[in-house]
């Protein structure tokens, strides 16, 4: 899971001595903090059955203030492990802004029978204060509450296959600051759902590592049926295709490839539209200000890793999005950006690293994205 931070023309000062002080905290937690440990709290090798990664998260957004939180992440065995298998993993992210935005989630991730089983399952609560630019002018103003539970079950069928099927519920509320925010969220077509939805997942993964690979590809291919006695506007269908591919360049230098597609069917609500921004799809942009139906993007990541713990990255995407409905919000033809990053590694013997990346986009976007785990 990964927490995402934007910062663009924050004139606020307090504001800014607010989260200068909070990255003085996260540089002293990273330098002085024993990050590996197990349920006793003591470092052990790489045959400990099980241990946990902690890492602190700032947030500076102009659209939902300044603040702090902590994300997670404790790893376990479930039955015998053998050597060379992911072990499964139990994730907790949250922070807290002073606009009172604020958002936690919890992530649990099975890997059973020597990894010939996969299971996902995650709660997400979030309450937002949104600032979106109106490509009408102006900025539109609006609170968003989200309730969500997902689940994805998947078994290794031959090789590196496997097959699976996935399921969520979301309850989505928006409050509108004015009457005239309230226009903006009427155009787009934002309305209060309570919804559900059920699909198959079809994957391939040859990576050999599920945190930090350094060879192989993970492809994905999910979807979701939303029938309207689940509580959808209509009924309707989402799907998505993503190729992660890695090369290792040199010991040191790993070239990570991404190649990702959403679409909908007609009758697609704005709650479920494609959002550039979404899934690190791509960095540098708000999630949410910019969708459409369908979407395509390319990323591709240099990974240098300089020392046994600091690490380095250079990246750059495209994306395009389509939709005859949400038009006005679509204001370029390509949307590019591009950025740099560093890395501490909380975790040697799972390969889990602290990231903070800052990135930059066409259309005076922005983006610092703080947090554990690789961007894809």
């Amino acid at each position: 899971m990964i927490v995402i931070c934007f910062l663009k023309n924050n004139e606020d000062s307090t504001a800014a001595l607010m989260t200068l002080g909070l990255w003085i905290l996260v540089l002293v937690f990273l330098l002085c903090s024993p990050l590996e440990a197990d349920a006793a709290g003591e470092v052990k090798g790489r045959q400990q059955s099980k241990n946990y990664v902690v890492a602190p998260i700032v947030v500076s957004n102009p659209a939902i203030g300044t603040g702090a939180g902590a994300t997670g992440m404790f790893f376990y065995d479930v039955g015998h492990h053998e050597e060379g298998t992911p072990r499964s993993s139990a994730q907790l992210v949250g922070a807290y802004t002073h606009t009172d935005s604020y958002f936690v989630g919890l992530l649990n991730s099975l890997h059973m029978l020597q990894d010939q089983l996969r299971s996902k399952a995650g709660l997400f609560h979030a309450g937002i204060k949104n600032e979106y630019r109106d490509p009408l002018g102006g900025e539109a103003d609006f609170s968003t509450d989200i309730l969500a539970a997902y689940i994805q079950a998947t078994y290794r069928i031959k090789g590196n296959w496997f097959l699976g099927l996935q399921g969520i519920i979301s309850d989505v509320q928006y409050r509108p600051d004015t009457p005239q925010d309230a226009d903006y969220l009427d155009r787009v077509g934002a309305a209060n759902t309570t919804s559900g939805g059920i699909g198959p997942v079809v994957s391939y993964d040859s990576r050999d590592n599920i945190h930090y690979p350094c060879s192989g590809t993970l492809a994905e291919v999910k979807g979701f049926y939303k029938p309207s006695s689940w509580g959808n506007e209509a009924n309707y269908a989402v799907g998505d295709v993503a190729v992660n591919h890695y090369i290792g360049l040199t010991e040191k230098h790993i070239l990570a490839l991404r190649a990702y597609g959403r679409t909908g069917t007609e009758d697609t609500p704005y709650t479920d539209k494609s959002r550039l921004g979404q899934q690190s799809d791509l960095r540098g942009f708000k999630s949410g200000e910019i969708s459409g139906r369908t979407l395509l993007a390319g990323q591709a990541e240099i990974r240098w890793q300089i020392t046994e713990r600091w690490g380095a990255v250079a990246f750059g995407g495209l994306s395009k999005l389509w939709d005859d409905d949400l038009q006005a919000l679509i204001t370029e033809d390509i949307y590019y950006s591009g950025g740099v990053g560093i890395r501490f590694m909380l975790n040697t013997d799972q390969k889990i690293n602290f990231r903070v990346d800052a990135a930059v986009g066409n259309g005076d976007n922005k983006g610092i994205y703080v947090g554990i785990r690789e961007a894809f």
